[in-house]
């Protein structure tokens, strides 16, 4: 089942927040919007143009629930990620990625496919770090 994803837009740059004792809400798929022009209830003033912060996430609100108990960069990090990925499927990419420093895969497609997963969640990686660091500093 594919889950539903919702886009909102504030006119602040929102971080990460404590949901509830095992939860945070965070904010991710940051797009900054030069100019945003907020939508306006008919007879209101057209306001002045502003950078607008758009968030996508499962949450109503566009945020992300993420499992982590305290704030710590290190669980804030592994939330993210398993926002994504589960612990078994982590542990899966890294032995494909073994494997294929080992040598011990001879199919080219799969090599194909454990390159990519490599990559994919090393970039997640980088950008949890990158939001984790904005968000502590």
């Amino acid at each position: 089942m594919e889950q539903t994803t919702n886009r909102v837009i504030y006119p602040e740059r929102k971080t990460v927040e404590k949901y509830d004792k095992d939860h945070f809400i965070a904010y991710l798929n940051e797009e900054i919007i030069p100019d945003y022009v907020p939508e306006t209830m008919e007879g209101q003033q057209q306001p002045e143009p502003m950078t607008g912060y758009a968030y996508q996430g499962p949450m109503k609100d566009g945020g992300t629930l993420i499992e982590a108990k305290t704030s710590d960069r290190d669980s804030l990090i592994n939330g993210i990620i398993r926002s994504r990925y589960s612990q078994t499927e982590e542990d899966a990419i890294k032995t494909h990625r073994l494997q294929m420093i080992g040598n011990e895969v001879s199919d080219t497609d799969k090599k194909a496919d454990y390159k990519q997963e490599w990559k994919d969640f090393n970039s997640l990686r980088d950008v949890a770090k990158e939001y984790v660091d904005r968000w502590l500093s």
